[in-house]
């Protein structure tokens, strides 16, 4: 008899997408100084490892904070690495920010802050649930 292990996930944070053409650096100081958080380069990055010769692995730089008071966590992931994309589905965005909060209000509180942001071209809410590379997110 065979047996199926099917694990399920529960993506509990919301997730807007964001394209801009700066470097990941400078977009983090921006959302840093716009949205009031402290996000830090993360000493791992998320890392795909594929099992083709022809497809390198890939590692995608992550900019982490938590806020004590609240117990909130916010990520900003890069989504593009040498061509190879964390979301392919998303590939037209740059980067993501990964809201972790019991608060759901504040979504469109974030989204309307960072789309004032001079270099941010657009930034757009992403449902979770719709994409088909989610696993990916989850580190």
């Amino acid at each position: 008899m065979k047996h199926l292990l099917e694990e399920k996930y529960d993506f509990d944070f919301n997730l807007l997408g964001i394209s801009c053409h700066e470097k990941d650096y400078r977009l983090c100081w921006a959302v840093n100084s716009t949205l009031n958080l402290h996000l830090e380069k993360s000493k791992n990055n998320i890392e795909l490892i594929f099992n083709s010769t022809t497809r390198p692995d890939a590692n995608f730089p992550i900019f982490s904070f938590t806020n004590i008071s609240t117990s909130n966590e916010y990520h900003l992931i890069g989504n593009k690495y040498n061509g190879t994309w964390l979301i392919p589905e998303k590939s037209h965005f740059d980067f993501f920010l990964m809201i972790k909060s019991d608060d759901k209000k504040f979504d469109n509180f974030y989204l309307n802050k960072l789309k004032t942001i001079p270099f941010i071209l657009t930034a757009n809410t992403v449902i979770v649930e719709q994409l088909k590379s989610k696993e990916n997110l989850i580190f």
